[in-house]
C-alpha cells in the first residue's frame, strides 16, 4: 500500500489540479472492486464537481458537490499518474486503454478517473477498493480509524493519552489503526529510531517524556517525508544488517507481532534520551 507520506503528495496534486473541475468518466478494470456498479459510479459522479480532496487514513476521499463521497484505497505496488496538459508537456502519454510514464511500457489503469481537464489513473495495485458513499457511510467508516497523525487537534499530551490503557509492544501500539491512523510498520520503526526508543519497549513502560518524544518523532518524520519527492527515505527499515547510519553499528532486527522490526542496538533504548523532553 502507499504511504501516508505518498498519499499525502497525491491529495496536495489532486487539490491542485482538479478542484471545481466535473468528472467526465470513470473506469474500473474489476467491477468487484467496487461497491456499487460500474453503471451506477458512472450516474452518480459524470456531470458532477469535485470540491475537495481529502486523505483519511490510507484512502483518498473525493468530495463531490451534491455531499457524496468517492473512497479510494489501494493496496501494495499502488501508483498513480495525473495527466494534465502540463503532464503531457512533461512527457506522459496515454489513450482510451493504456497509459505510458516517460517512455515506460503501456499499462492499462485500473482505475481511471476522467476530469474536464485531465485524468487520475492508478496502476500497479494488488487490491483496489473504491467506495460510493453518502456522507453518513463515509463518518461511520471514518469513526473506525484513529486520529490523524498529523491533525491539529494532536499534541503530545493527548497522544499519550491515546495508548493510556494499552500494554503491548510500542511499534504494535503505533500500528493499530484504531489509535492512530496510517502509521505502517516501516514507518514505525523510523519513529521509534529518531525518538531513540527501542520498538519493542511495552507502552506501559514510558513516561510522558517518552511520549513526547514519540510524538514529535512522527510528527518531524512524517512532514519531511512528505516535503521529499518520491517514496520516503528509511534510515533503519529494510535495512537489517547494515551499518547505522548514526554510530555506524550493524542493524539489528526482531520480530514484533509477526513482522520483521528493524533497530540500532545503541541509539536505542528503553527510554527516549533527556534531552527530547521539553519538560525536564
Amino acid at each position: 500500500m502507499a504511504e501516508l507520506p505518498e498519499l499525502e503528495r497525491e491529495r496536495k496534486k489532486l487539490n491542485q489540479l482538479f478542484v471545481g473541475q466535473r468528472f467526465r468518466s470513470i473506469s474500473l478494470l474489476k467491477e468487484s472492486w467496487a461497491n456499487v456498479s460500474i453503471e451506477q459510479l458512472q450516474q452518480g459522479l459524470v456531470g458532477r464537481q469535485l470540491l475537495y480532496v481529502e486523505r483519511r487514513a490510507k484512502g483518498i476521499v473525493f468530495h463531490l458537490d451534491d455531499g457524496r463521497r468517492l473512497l479510494v484505497t489501494a493496496g501494495n505496488g499502488a501508483l498513480f499518474h495525473t495527466t494534465s496538459s502540463a503532464e503531457e508537456e512533461a512527457g506522459v502519454k496515454e489513450d482510451a486503454d493504456s497509459i505510458a510514464v516517460n517512455g515506460n511500457a503501456l499499462v492499462q489503469p485500473q482505475l481511471r478517473i476522467s476530469f474536464d481537464q485531465g485524468n487520475w489513473n492508478v496502476t500497479g495495485a494488488r487490491t483496489l477498493s473504491l467506495q460510493w458513499l453518502s456522507a453518513k457511510e463515509m463518518d461511520d467508516i471514518a469513526k473506525e480509524w484513529g486520529l490523524e497523525p498529523l491533525s491539529r487537534n494532536l499534541n503530545a499530551t493527548l497522544f499519550q493519552n491515546r495508548f493510556a490503557k494499552r500494554r503491548t509492544a510500542l511499534r504494535t501500539a503505533l500500528t493499530n489503526p484504531a489509535l492512530i491512523a496510517g502509521i505502517s510498520p516501516a514507518i514505525a520503526d523510523e519513529i521509534c529510531f529518531r525518538a531513540g526508543i527501542m520498538p519493542t519497549v511495552k507502552t506501559e513502560t514510558l513516561s510522558s517524556c517518552d511520549w513526547e518524544a514519540v510524538y514529535n518523532s512522527m510528527v518531524q518524520w512524517l512532514q519531511e517525508a512528505i516535503e521529499q519527492p518520491g517514496a520516503p527515505s528509511y534510515v533503519v527499515s529494510g535495512r537489517q544488517g547494515e551499518a547505522c547510519g548514526t554510530c555506524r553499528t550493524k542493524l539489528s532486527d526482531t520480530l514484533i507481532s509477526g513482522k520483521v522490526s528493524v533497530y540500532c542496538s545503541s541509539c536505542q533504548h528503553e527510554h527516549a534520551p533527556e534531552i527530547a523532553c521539553t519538560h525536564g
